[in-house]
């Protein structure tokens, strides 16, 4: 099959495909969505990652020891836990210490022809839900997990920063909790399309306000962070959402001082997405940039890095 591996350098090659064992699913990928941990992997991200990339996904269960899953449409949770480890037990299997991650540590991923994954990360995608939308239940799952974390409620200043792929899902999440949500960015168009949507924009040059109950971090750049950090009020809440590539360093001094919860905050349950999408019925389509076929993926990954671009989605049926 044909697969975008990483291996200190991105190619599109001819690989084994995947052989299914027991207890695992063998599905055809359908469409995949660089997301931009993907590229932070081929910036270094994951220290000696090799393989294939890949974890936003969709496809059809080809093989599985339950008949009844042939021919599902399906996505996966990304995190294969061992189901024995403390955390595991707790049902915080995407915190396993054994835990393989899908395209991202010792596991070959989706952007491929063919992925296997083990029965218990499957989740069914239903009929209304289509194909374009299906392809951000990671991601929208990884943005509903802010919620989980903290009290985000009615009349609650928050300042989101950050107009990139994530960002803008965070923003449709929060929309829904009634605070009182300020997202700043750097891209006039990509905030056009939260302003048509109600949402309070300002380009990061006419912004300077300080004193949020919350600040979510979602930029990907570590100069936002110091920025956040200042515009946390005292015994608020910083939410950390972005993968950074390279390591920096700050004063953890105002954390002490103004006594700041900080929150890193990654992955989240894929059923609430679904139930998000069904419930809010949100502008997806929306947020899709460009789609290439499987071949092309070099320069989908091009494109992804352009500034202005939002979701980029590699297209497995037209290889």
């Amino acid at each position: 099959m044909k697969a975008v591996v990483f291996d200190g350098k991105l190619h599109v090659d001819d690989v084994a495909a995947p052989q299914r064992r027991p207890g695992e699913a063998l599905i055809k990928v359908s469409r995949a969505g660089i997301c931009n941990t993907d590229l932070e992997i081929t910036r270094g991200y994951v220290q000696g990652f090799k393989g294939i990339l890949g974890h936003e996904f969709i496809g059809i269960v080809e093989a599985a020891d339950d008949k009844a899953m042939i021919g599902q449409r399906v996505t996966t949770e990304i995190n294969c836990a061992c189901g024995k480890c403390e955390f595991c037990k707790q049902g915080l299997g995407r915190h396993c210490v054994n835990r393989t991650v899908l395209g991202i540590v010792n596991r070959d991923g989706a952007f491929a022809e063919y992925v296997t994954v083990p029965m218990e990360n499957i989740v069914e995608i239903p009929s209304e839900i289509a194909d374009d939308e299906a392809l951000f239940i990671e991601p929208l799952a990884a943005a509903l997990e802010i919620l989980d974390q903290v009290d985000i409620s009615r009349g609650k200043s928050v300042l989101l920063l950050g107009d990139g792929k994530l960002a803008l899902l965070i923003a449709l999440v929060l929309q829904t909790c009634g605070s009182n949500l300020l997202v700043v960015g750097k891209h006039v168009e990509k905030l056009r399309l939260l302003k048509n949507l109600d949402i309070d924009t300002l380009l990061l040059g006419d912004f300077n306000k300080t004193g949020f109950d919350v600040v979510i971090e979602a930029t990907g750049n570590p100069t936002a962070f110091a920025l956040g950090l200042e515009c946390v009020k005292p015994r608020g809440v910083f939410v950390l959402k972005s993968t950074y590539g390279q390591a920096f360093s700050f004063n953890p001094a105002s954390v002490v001082v103004n006594e700041i919860t900080m929150i890193g905050s990654r992955c989240g349950l894929f059923y609430k997405a679904i139930e998000f999408i069904l419930d809010y019925n949100p502008p997806l389509r929306q947020f899709i940039s460009a789609q290439f076929p499987l071949r092309e993926a070099l320069r989908a990954f091009e494109y992804s890095q352009r500034p202005e671009t939002l979701k980029v989605a590699l297209l497995m049926d037209n290889t």
